[in-house]
């Protein structure tokens, strides 16, 4: 069986209706790239070189994908203000163009998400910091 996406996690924990059942399931299903997309999303100073909304990409068609997200979870910091000082917004641009092209199309429509700070709102920093506590700053989001 292939490896869920992230976003099939995120989307099957966002229709949990209660709250310690939604936090369970992100618990199950923890990994380092979860915990990196959530903190991307839910956090307020994390701000994007990449403009608000969907660049003009191809969504991959490829089979097996879903696990590479995990893979290029580590490029990410690479769209995030201040990091890669001597890329070009158009490089950059590009870069994540091809990122969003070689992922699973519901990861890439999630990083689409996560950069325009737009979870589903039952995915909220509650919810994250019962999953995982202290993972984001209590204050910033009070919305279940």
């Amino acid at each position: 069986m292939p490896r869920q996406t992230i976003a099939q996690i995120i989307e099957t924990a966002s229709k949990i209706e209660v709250i310690e059942d939604r936090a369970q399931y992100l618990r199950d299903n923890d990994s380092s790239t979860l915990r990196y997309i959530l903190e991307l999303a839910l956090v307020p100073g994390v701000e994007w070189e990449i403009p608000e909304g969907a660049p003009p990409f191809k969504p991959c068609e490829y089979l097996d994908v879903e696990g590479r997200l995990h893979q290029e979870a580590r490029t990410l910091y690479m769209y995030l203000k201040g990091n890669q000082p001597g890329l070009t917004q158009l490089k950059r641009e590009m870069l994540f163009i091809g990122l969003l092209e070689s992922i699973d199309k519901r990861d890439a429509n999630l990083l689409i998400a996560v950069k325009d700070k737009k979870l589903p709102r039952t995915i909220s920093t509650k919810v994250v910091n019962l999953a995982f506590p202290g993972l984001i700053n209590e204050q910033v989001d009070q919305a279940e």
